[in-house]
């Protein structure tokens, strides 16, 4: 087995330093803020899903993200209170799994924004007409044979949904953003790497090359 030069191990370390503490304090204020807006948006959607009046089933494209995103951001917060520590023992999660997970979440959470946003751009328009004919097929079923009935398009409802959609995009915007810095920081380290395997490549050349000099040096003073 060929035993490796100590430069060259001085030269494999794929990250040049760690990261900055100004952005892992700001990647772990964006955590944290994930985080909470998981929180809530669980909260709002297991609620509506749950009262019998409502029922709703928005809770189908919204829970399972935001549970997803709740439990990955809770690691990662672990990892980055490790990682501003004085001494810290490992470099954390590897940013090319943060490329795939916070893609995953960004477009999950998109989706379910849309299909929020259509469910709730429906209910405001139900609700601001007062014409019974506007939506016959469903104007029965909501509101009933009478005006004593439950109204399924509350008030409450309404700015449940609202809040819902506020923190979607909150999670969406923070999302694409460690998404983006993932990547950067993905290319940064392959940027690094075929740096250092050129400067192995190089090391190995003028060690050769130094070899073969001393070599030819001993040789010279044998022929004489």
């Amino acid at each position: 087995m060929t035993r490796m030069d100590p430069n060259e191990q001085r030269l494999h370390p794929v990250r040049t330093s760690p990261p900055s503490r100004t952005w892992l304090t700001t990647k772990l204020a964006l955590t944290s803020l994930s985080i909470f807006c998981c929180i809530v948006v669980l909260g709002i959607s297991i609620g509506l899903a749950v009262d019998p009046d409502v029922q709703s089933y928005v809770v189908v494209w919204t829970a399972p993200q935001a549970g997803a995103a709740l439990l990955w951001s809770i690691a990662e917060s672990a990892t980055l209170c490790a990682l501003r520590a004085p001494k810290p023992t490992h470099r954390g999660i590897h940013p090319g799994a943060h490329v795939a997970v916070q893609l995953l979440l960004w477009l999950s959470f998109g989706a379910g924004l849309g299909l929020t946003a259509r469910l709730l751009k429906f209910a405001v328009a139900f609700t601001a007409s007062d014409d019974p004919d506007v939506y016959p097929e469903y104007n029965a079923y909501y509101y009933g044979e009478n005006e004593d009935n439950y109204e399924y398009y509350s008030d409450s409802y309404i700015h449940s949904m609202e809040a819902l959609v506020a923190f979607l995009v909150f999670l969406i915007i923070i999302h694409l953003f460690l998404f983006a810095r993932a990547c950067v920081e993905t290319v940064n380290i392959k940027r690094d790497r075929k740096t250092k395997a050129a400067a192995i490549i190089e090391l190995r050349q003028t060690t050769r090359l130094s070899n073969k000099d001393k070599q030819e040096e001993d040789v010279e003073p044998t022929m004489a």
